[in-house]
């Protein structure tokens, strides 16, 4: 008997009677991970220490290309500096403004995660409005102190800064 030549086996679509696509179910660690970090004082935390490591970053890397203390004329004092005392005025420098950064930025974090947790589980939906309404509320908040306008003002621009990023990162 012979054999008839090779054929290529014809390609299935998506959605065809004999295409089946395999489903794996979730394990019991996999969902209790994933309601771990479904817990809005989870993701607020993490956000908080986030932040505070990012703006301690931010804040060593500005601190060290600050020059204030540097003044441009050689007068008698200057010029009595040793290397090791303008390097511990740079370091006072670096750190002042990195705990500086760290609290801003972990204070944000915290404001907009928690917020944004808190209006996602009332909404009971997942979409880019979360995040512009808790922009919105963050900015508020950190501008508070800058009276009504300020406030309104701290909204617009934190809610839009919001919605660029989810577009931008096209989480819609």
């Amino acid at each position: 008997m012979v054999k008839p030549p090779h054929q290529p086996k014809k390609k299935r679509k998506p959605g065809s009677p004999n295409m089946y696509n395999r489903i794996e179910m979730p394990t019991p660690e996999m969902m209790a991970s994933e309601d771990f970090m479904n817990n809005c004082a989870v993701r607020t935390i993490m956000s908080t220490v986030m932040g505070a490591g990012l703006g301690v970053a931010f804040g060593i890397f500005m601190g060290t290309m600050d020059t204030s203390h540097i003044d441009g004329s050689l007068t008698a004092e200057a010029q009595k500096k040793t290397f090791r005392e303008t390097m511990k005025e740079v370091g006072k420098s670096t750190w002042s403004r990195s705990k500086s950064y760290g609290k801003g930025f972990a204070t944000m974090g915290a404001l907009f995660s928690g917020s944004e947790c808190v209006i996602e589980t009332y909404r009971a939906r997942h979409d880019m409005w979360n995040s512009i309404y808790a922009g919105c509320s963050a900015g508020a908040i950190m501008a508070h102190s800058g009276g009504p306008k300020a406030m309104c003002f701290g909204c617009g621009s934190f809610a839009a800064f919001s919605y660029l990023i989810d577009k931008f990162m096209g989480t819609e």
